[in-house]
């Protein structure tokens, strides 16, 4: 389990890979939250493809580049639920703000027998918030403060 946790967690590491100019942004903070929400709802049902899709307009990544991250992190997904069921919902956790340019926002989607969390960050840009990098692993300690 732990490895396929971590061919999602590389494939969606894989954002940060290249950098797009042309990523749409987000103009508050709220708005931040409101395309995390959206994200999580799609992951939260198993729908890796709408997640994905949501989080694309506004990354700083080319778009082949989340592409194979969408199909790897599909892939995986499938094989993973037979170890911790289906998905059945998200959970806010929490925010943080590192001075006026970055945004971490944190969730877990729950399945059945295991929570995974997710992690956004979005870098301010000249012209609002555009998604830096994103993760989602088996390492449950990353949505506790230390």
């Amino acid at each position: 389990m732990r490895t396929l946790l971590s061919t999602i967690a590389l494939a969606a590491c894989a954002l940060t890979a290249s950098y797009n100019a042309a990523a749409d942004t987000l103009k508050s903070e709220a708005e931040v939250r409101q395309l995390t929400d959206k994200v999580m709802a799609a992951a939260g049902k198993g729908r890796t493809d709408d997640a994905y899709s949501a989080m694309t307009p506004y990354a700083l990544a080319d778009v082949n580049t989340l592409d194979r991250a969408r199909v790897s992190a599909r892939n995986s997904r499938m094989q993973l639920e037979q170890f911790i069921g289906s998905s059945v919902g998200y959970e806010f956790i929490r925010s943080e703000k590192v001075g006026d340019s970055l945004l971490k926002l944190v969730y877990i989607e729950k399945a059945e027998k295991q929570a995974i969390p997710w992690q956004f960050i979005f870098y301010k840009t000249g012209a609002g918030w555009a998604l830096s990098a994103f993760s989602n692993s088996d390492n449950i300690n990353t949505v506790f403060s230390r």
